[in-house]
């Protein structure tokens, strides 16, 4: 027997949603006469509705009991009592919310007999099912299953009831099941009646408020349907928003382009762990795929060094952005990360530094520099996720992109070459470093050690899914761009173990 509400937005902005337990103990008392079960009423509103699945891209509680009612007989012969304990499971879907908190509750404190209208009443402290006092009930709930051993009863609330749990932002499908127990301790005092009272579990949250150009949170929600749809909500020219990354919660800066695909216009900053395996749930893969290195925060000989094409080495040298994007000035080489920028062998002239700290932004902070965050750097084949190896043809088919992203394919006709056309084409570099892809100038990771990392605040180079043809069986195509005029979206790689930054492009 249950109530089920729709879910509501009140004055005070709040979302809540709420489910009724019908809770019955059934006392047959061989010295007063028996009493017939209960028949209950159904105390469904005529005039609610079912909560129906909202869409993803909404504000969603809801709320079941499994089962819906419990109930149990009880026929207690002796003053120190018989006691019973009745257990029910409670399971709560939460979706898109600013915070939540979750009560449970009972209709009175006492369980009232529908006859008699004796009433049992609550415990008035915490207690254990053994120390239970005669003609009494109390309340478990814990998060899980199963009822511990040890479990403490408490007594029971009217209104909104106790709170269980509160919690923060939530922007995916956050679900939380909880065991509930009601232990009653009733002696031969007490008329045979049926018992009743009940339980209502509820949850008050705030609706995730979205109002970005593409109407979602993270990066994980983007879809065809999604990047189709997008518009210039606020009217700054570009179709951009901030989107988290739910696998590590960082943001990263996406757009929809002149060739109108989504793209990420900020430098992938997920760093890779043989102890963390990616899965479908939240990654660009088909099969879970767990990394054979763990990243990198150096490059120096123990990290580099490598002739394989099929490694999966990748680099996070430094939490740092481009401060002068469109301007062409090589830290040099061999450097071991961008604090080191500039080295000896740097630009002639340059002795400022071209990176500035920045941490990659953990929270929704509308900061444009951000585009030009270094990110980390990849060999192909952890790019790839592990799909690249030694192909030669067709595309890789995996990539360590978030989940409803992927690597751009290249090569003529690919989709960095079109990009780049419809960003006015290959004759400057102010095309792709400036608004609205925003081409950083990372620098590669070589594995050679007299090179190391090198050309950063001169070169940009971005992988594709795309290997280079059978002849060159170790190499696969990039974006690249360098100088002020050097611009090449089909540019083969001299070595797939190489480590470059990564955009993904929405599928």
């Amino acid at each position: 027997m249950l109530k089920r509400q729709d879910i509501k937005l009140n004055s005070s902005g709040k979302t809540s949603c709420l489910l009724l337990l019908l809770l019955t103990f059934l006392l047959i008392n061989p010295i007063t006469t028996s009493a017939s079960a209960l028949e209950t009423e159904d105390p469904t509103d005529d005039n609610s509705e079912p909560a129906t699945q909202a869409d993803m891209n909404e504000s969603r509680i809801e709320i079941s009991f499994t089962p819906t009612e419990v109930s149990g007989e009880m026929t207690p012969t002796t003053e120190a009592g018989l006691k019973k304990q009745l257990e029910a499971t409670a399971t709560i879907t939460i979706q898109n919310a600013e915070d939540y908190t979750i009560y449970i509750g009972a209709k009175t404190t006492g369980l009232v007999g529908v006859n008699s209208g004796e009433t049992i009443e609550s415990i008035k402290s915490a207690t254990t099912y053994e120390d239970l006092a005669a003609n009494s009930w109390g309340i478990y709930y814990g998060e899980g299953t199963s009822v511990p051993a040890n479990a403490t009863y408490l007594p029971a609330e009217t209104s909104r009831g106790t709170q269980i749990e509160a919690g923060g932002r939530t922007t995916t499908t956050l679900t939380k099941t909880y065991v509930l127990s009601f232990a009653a301790n009733i002696n031969n005092r007490i008329p045979a009646d049926t018992y009743q009272n009940q339980i209502t579990l509820s949850v008050v949250s705030s609706p995730l408020e979205i109002t970005n150009d593409f109407g979602i949170a993270t990066m994980q929600e983007m879809t065809s349907t999604v990047c189709d749809s997008a518009t210039d909500l606020d009217n700054d020219g570009e179709i951009s928003a901030q989107l988290e990354d739910v696998r590590d919660g960082k943001y990263y800066w996406v757009g929809k382009l002149a060739d109108g695909k989504c793209w990420m216009t900020q430098n992938l900053d997920l760093d890779l762990s043989t102890s963390k395996t990616l899965t479908s749930a939240d990654t660009d893969v088909s099969s879970n795929w767990t990394p054979g290195f763990t990243t990198f925060t150096t490059a120096d000989a123990s990290t580099v060094n490598s002739d394989s094409q099929i490694e999966t080495r990748s680099w996070s040298l430094g939490n740092y952005r481009l401060t002068d994007p469109t301007t062409s000035a090589s830290c040099g080489y061999p450097l071991n990360g961008a604090s080191q920028c500039p080295g000896s062998n740097a630009t002639s002239g340059l002795t400022a530094n071209r990176f500035t700290a920045y941490t990659t932004p953990t929270t929704q902070n509308g900061d444009v520099s951000a585009h030009y965050i270094l990110g980390n750097h990849y060999a192909w084949n952890a790019a790839a996720a592990g799909t690249g190896g030694s192909i030669t043809s067709d595309q890789a088919t995996n990539s360590i992109c978030p989940k409803g992203w992927r690597l751009p394919t290249s090569n003529t006709g690919g989709e960095f070459e079109t990009l780049v056309n419809k960003l006015g084409g290959t004759s400057s570099t102010d095309n792709v470093t400036k608004a609205p892809f925003y081409g950083v100038r990372g620098g590669f990771v070589d594995q050679s050690t007299n090179l190391l990392f090198e050309d950063a605040g001169d070169q940009g180079r971005y992988w594709s899914s795309t290997p280079a043809p059978s002849d060159t069986a170790n190499s696969a195509y990039a974006l690249r761009f360098g100088g002020t005029s050097t611009v090449n979206p089909s540019g083969a790689s001299a070595d797939r173990s190489v480590g470059y930054p990564v955009r993904c492009i929405a599928r």
